[in-house]
């Protein structure tokens, strides 16, 4: 997809959806010390970034594409799958 092919609600997606990456990194704190942002706001933005996907997905079905927004390695192939951990789980955590 070329630059040209964004719409602009979709680049303002994506510029808040890193907005709020910069600021989670940013706030990142270790376990042991308490974090500067509360635990209300911390859901908010995670709440944030799903609407965002969610957008950001409908969007993309709407124009006939796959939106897969995952990071890769630049050395990754692309014969790669997914294996469930429900494979790995005995069967009494499977059900819950």
């Amino acid at each position: 997809m070329s630059k040209k092919d964004i719409s602009k609600e979709e680049e303002i997606l994506q510029l808040v959806k890193n907005t709020l990456t910069t600021i989670a990194r940013d706030t990142y704190t270790p376990p042991e010390l308490s974090h500067p942002l509360s635990s209300d706001t911390i859901n908010q933005i995670r709440n944030c970034f799903s609407v965002i996907t969610q957008r950001q997905q409908e969007l993309a079905r709407a124009r006939g594409e796959e939106f897969n927004d995952r990071p890769h390695f630049i050395d990754e192939t692309n014969d790669s799958f997914v294996i469930s951990l429900d494979d790995f789980r005995g069967p009494a955590k499977k059900e819950d």
